[in-house]
């Protein structure tokens, strides 16, 4: 028996639901994936041009999450996957007007080498005097949810949060970390403190030893023509085994099936104001929180009202590329982070010719400049004109460059930055119990359970795999 399965969002999550079901049911799946817009890999985008490799969105994904690097072997891209360059395997912070080297040893804030710590200006000693305190404090016992402001501040004291926290945990999110849910971003954290009463001597019992030395291994991947690659794997593979495509067609309603057997009735419209009716055993859900709340108004309110509850942020990319010999600063790191404090109105910089090999012609340099977030919401929507004035001022403020740049391109990212608050692991069980109260829905992607590539596989994976296991029961 053939199961029509209709996935809605042709980003990363999607792609992979559907090309997990294809490469494994075959023909006893029917499947349609709609995206809106008119291209996929949603927050994804890679630009190739003389020479230039780069990346407006995720540029990488983390090596220790496995199901991201492991779907790029299946689809081939294997041999394309490439490590961070070795020598710059370190990160710039930004403090008043200077530029301070993250200390070695400093995993998501927590120190484990001594020496490095003490030699560094970015913390006073009285800062540093505070993490050491780590050690003694008692581990919070209630499993109550708290801010990572809040986990930090208690554990490692405040200028732990605010010079290094701030800019590195929240920069992932471009969130407010006084907002954001330890639990839900951070979760290996809590665990450590719960296991073993302090985050260092959780850290040290827990990671690879340190080899004096010897550079620590690359805590990322990348595909040698970018992230696009992956997006362009996908599609391959879900077209070649007979998965339909359509792009440009918004989901308005997913409601009770109507055909003889279906459970549920997807209605879409492409930008004319054409409808497109799609009967199906089985909706995924892979598109932002607040496009499936709307889709989910009336056949459950109770799903609908919780995705319309998860907060999002817009942001903005900007990336320039320079001759090299423009810029003074030796770009011997993946790029510069700046906390609040720093009074910028950017949120990082990233080296994009110094992160990766093979980007840009040599003697070239390629930057990335990001916008908005929490702190500046609203430069995420200025003019193309307007990102790039204010961006080139930023970098002669950070890093003296004065050049025009040679290539300069904006890519925008309104509201597609989910933001797990405090009391964001209870609203996802809610929302899954929701969904699972309609037979034949599935929900996934960045704002459910982890906002990186290998979490929005993860994800797809466990969709797929839902569907499969209902198929098979159905089957005998």
């Amino acid at each position: 028996m053939t199961a029509r399965v209709v996935v809605v969002g042709g980003g990363v999550t999607g792609l992979t639901a559907a090309h997990r079901l294809l490469a494994t049911a075959g023909d006893r799946v029917r499947l349609t994936l709609l995206e809106s817009s008119d291209r996929l890999g949603g927050n994804v985008r890679t630009f190739r041009e003389g020479g230039l490799v780069f990346d407006g969105g995720p540029d990488a994904f983390v090596v220790n999450k496995r199901a991201a690097s492991d779907l790029c072997r299946e689809l081939g891209l294997g041999p394309r996957l490439i490590e961070t360059q070795e020598e710059n395997r370190r990160v710039y912070i930004g403090r008043d007007r200077d530029l301070h080297l993250l200390p070695d040893g400093v995993v998501l804030t927590i120190p484990t080498r001594v020496m490095p710590l003490a030699r560094t200006k970015l913390l006073s000693w009285a800062g540093k005097l505070r993490m050491g305190l780590d050690l003694v404090r008692p581990p919070k016992k209630d499993g109550v949810d708290e801010s990572i402001a809040s986990f930090v501040r208690r554990r490692l004291g405040d200028e732990a949060y605010e010079r290094l926290a701030d800019p590195l945990m929240g920069g992932i999110y471009a969130g407010d970390c006084e907002e954001l849910s330890i639990q839900s971003t951070f979760p290996q954290l809590p665990e450590l403190e719960a296991k073993y009463g302090s985050l260092v001597r959780g850290i040290l019992a827990t990671r690879p030893k340190h080899v004096p030395g010897v550079p620590p291994p690359s805590a990322f991947y990348a595909l040698k023509g970018g992230m696009g690659e992956l997006i362009d794997a996908l599609e391959a593979s879900v077209r070649d085994r007979g998965g339909e495509i359509l792009t440009g067609f918004a989901v308005k309603s997913v409601g009770h099936g109507m055909a003889a057997g279906a459970r549920l009735r997807v209605i879409a419209e492409d930008r004319a104001g054409a409808a497109l009716a799609l009967d199906a055993d089985h909706v995924i859900l892979a598109s932002p929180a607040h496009a499936s709340a709307r889709a989910l108004g009336e056949l459950s309110p109770a799903a609908a009202r919780e995705l319309g509850e998860v907060p999002y942020v817009s942001t903005a990319t900007l990336v320039m590329s320079f001759d090299r010999k423009e810029i003074a600063h030796p770009m011997d790191s993946v790029g510069i982070v700046l906390p609040k404090s720093a009074g910028r109105r950017i949120l990082a910089i990233t080296f994009v010719t110094s992160k990766w090999e093979g980007r840009a012609p040599e003697g070239t340099a390629v930057l990335r400049v990001f916008f908005g977030g929490y702190r500046r919401e609203g430069d995420a929507a200025l003019s193309d004109e307007e990102l790039i004035r204010l961006g080139r001022s930023e970098l002669h403020e950070v890093l003296g460059i004065t050049a025009e740049p040679q290539v300069a391109r904006v890519f925008r990212y309104p509201k597609s930055n989910p933001q797990p608050v405090v009391g964001h692991k209870d609203r996802l069980a809610r929302i899954r119990r929701a969904v699972s109260d309609v037979p034949g829905l599935h929900a996934g992607g960045a704002a459910y359970d982890g906002v990186g590539l290998p979490d929005c596989v993860r994800q797809a994976n466990e969709m797929a795999a839902r569907i499969l296991a209902e198929m098979g029961r159905t089957a005998t």
